[in-house]
């Protein structure tokens, strides 16, 4: 039995589909997502998707080759600076949930149309290529309308977060902040970006004049010191270094119960426009 087969249309399907699940997988984890990166490596499936098809291997070995690859896109998509192949696994996993959900929606999206007597619709048990293009078109601006509506439910919403360095306590108000992407290159640890006036009355002088002269780094006691990460971070008037302290414990309260978080604090001053929150928070901590 012989069945024609559009290079274009399966490069096309096959990219979207794995862009929009390496999007979805993102969000889920609260990841950072890179354009640049998501669409090289769906590309890189897609082809793959291509040649497997002059590729005569079958069974085991095909299935082994599908998850090679699925696992390299998540590697170039979700790898962090620090190289540690742990925070790729989990997402891998994920992936493949996704790609499972997103694939079952396609074929109940595909059955429904096979009832439908249309130019776009199935016809001889076989989508038709405009069907196969209008399916792709629209998951792919459904996952982006989803995304930006998730990042605008998250933008604005405020909570409680209570922080503590040696004997001292301080709790701030936050403002979710779907912008602050900060990280620990090392650890991975998101940052929240407290106003330099509240930052005085949490931590050590010494601390906080590293902030303005990271020279004097060096000059701080081991105990101190270990307790500083610097953070790259990009401007409007260039990139550089963001020094980010340890606290000893941060507790989070969305109004839903407080929890634990293990996070950085960067002492920096906020414009705050006459707002009575001191802090701006990763929206992956409440979402």
């Amino acid at each position: 039995m012989e069945q024609t087969v559009y290079g274009d249309i399966l490069f096309f399907v096959n990219f979207c589909m794995d862009f929009q699940c390496l999007f979805l997988t993102a969000k889920l984890l609260h990841r950072p997502f890179s354009l640049i990166r998501g669409a090289f490596f769906s590309t890189f499936g897609a082809l793959y998707a291509c040649v497997a098809l002059f590729l005569s291997v079958s069974g085991l070995w095909a299935f082994l080759a599908d998850c090679g690859v699925c696992f390299l896109m998540c590697v170039g998509t979700f790898l962090q600076k620090d190289g540690r192949l742990r925070h790729v696994f989990l997402p891998f996993a994920l992936y493949f949930g996704v790609s499972f959900a997103v694939g079952g929606v396609m074929s109940g999206i595909a059955s429904l149309l096979s009832h439908v007597e249309a130019p776009m619709g199935v016809q001889e048990s076989e989508l038709s290529s405009g069907a196969f293009f209008l399916l792709a078109l629209l998951g792919g601006a459904l996952t982006f309308f989803w995304g930006r509506l998730t990042q605008r439910r998250a933008k604005g919403k405020r909570a409680e977060l209570m922080l503590s360095f040696g004997e001292k306590t301080l709790p701030v108000t936050c403002m979710v902040d779907t912008a602050n992407l900060l990280r620990d290159p090392v650890g991975g640890r998101p940052v929240v970006l407290l106003d330099r006036e509240a930052a005085e009355e949490l931590f050590p002088k010494a601390l906080l004049q590293v902030a303005h002269d990271q020279s004097r780094l060096s000059e701080l006691p081991h105990d101190a010191a270990r307790r500083v990460r610097l953070i790259p971070a990009s401007a409007a008037t260039g990139n550089g270094l963001l020094l980010a302290i340890a606290p000893d414990r941060a507790v989070l309260d969305t109004g839903k119960g407080k929890i634990e978080i293990d996070v950085l604090v960067a002492p920096v001053p906020l414009v705050t426009d006459g707002n009575d929150y001191k802090a701006l928070l990763p929206a992956e901590l409440i979402t």
